[in-house]
């Protein structure tokens, strides 16, 4: 299966460094001169009264989904830690909302 889910975290980085100093805008790749790091793609959003990171994120090679019931959650974050079974392997993952589920070979 392929599963396509919004990750959540905390808005920990400061827009601007000082108190009227620039904005930093820079990428990974440019800072580093190089295209080979992965940069995580996080987009500020409105949660509530205050800002937090959202992230979409894909499995691909789910063979199971569930909702742990044991995990205590956060409750100043949006979604759920969901448990993925992933090539014989258990993930879990924090703070998600599940976008959709879809069969990777259709018949």
């Amino acid at each position: 299966m392929l599963v396509y889910l919004h990750q959540y975290r905390e808005n920990d980085a400061d827009e601007t460094v000082g108190e009227d100093g620039p904005s930093v805008d820079v990428s990974a790749g440019e800072y580093f001169d190089t295209e080979e790091l992965a940069v995580d793609e996080w987009e500020r959003i409105d949660y509530g009264d205050r800002t937090v990171f959202r992230k979409p994120t894909t499995y691909e090679g789910v063979t199971r989904v569930s909702v742990p019931a044991d995990v205590e959650e956060p409750d100043d974050l949006p979604g759920e830690t969901i448990q993925l079974r992933v090539d014989g392997e258990t993930t879990y993952v924090e703070n998600v909302e599940l976008i959709e589920i879809t069969d990777e070979n259709p018949s």
